[in-house]
């Protein structure tokens, strides 16, 4: 080691204005939250979770609506599997959010299902709507968290069903 040259090596402190043009110290939240604004935190995301809730349950009705008319109507089943790709993915993107993580599993594995498909079998819209009907029931009955042993059930055995009827793929 001895002979060697050491490599040139330049510590760099970093500058304390940007770190206060980063922070703004005078308008910005303190860390350590008093009550009242952990308080006012709460009711801002329960409101938006109540509004979550409306608007899911709202495509919820329309995807239901429009999978059932489709299964006897061919013509429409490019339009319900857009609606039900599109409540899939919000659904998906959200439910863990508002502490629904079984809705987000179940809309996992919808959009996984109708992923790259832009039209679907009679009994392929069946097993989307079972999809949004077991998110619809998570949703009315408010069952946060995972569930119970017959909710893990209930998603197990629509994504074996999602896999058995995943062919044809259109």
């Amino acid at each position: 080691m001895t002979g060697q040259k050491r490599p040139k090596v330049q510590i760099i402190p970093p500058r304390t204005e940007l770190r206060q043009r980063a922070v703004n110290f005078t308008k910005g939240v303190d860390i350590n939250l008093a009550p009242e604004q952990l308080e006012e935190l709460e009711k801002v995301v329960q409101r938006s979770s109540d509004s979550f809730i409306r608007s899911i349950g709202h495509d919820l009705t329309e995807s239901r609506q429009l999978t059932i008319q489709a299964i006897e109507d061919p013509d429409l089943r490019r339009a319900a599997i857009e609606k039900c790709s599109d409540l899939a993915y919000a659904t998906k993107a959200l439910g863990g959010t508002f502490d629904y993580p079984l809705m987000t599993q179940i809309a996992k594995s919808l959009e996984i299902f109708l992923a790259d498909r832009t039209t679907a079998t009679r009994r392929q819209l069946m097993v989307a709507q079972l999809h949004i009907d077991a998110i619809y029931v998570i949703l009315a009955s408010r069952v946060t968290g995972f569930g119970t042993s017959v909710e893990q059930a209930t998603t197990i055995a629509l994504a074996k069903l999602a896999s058995r009827y995943a062919e044809p793929r259109h």
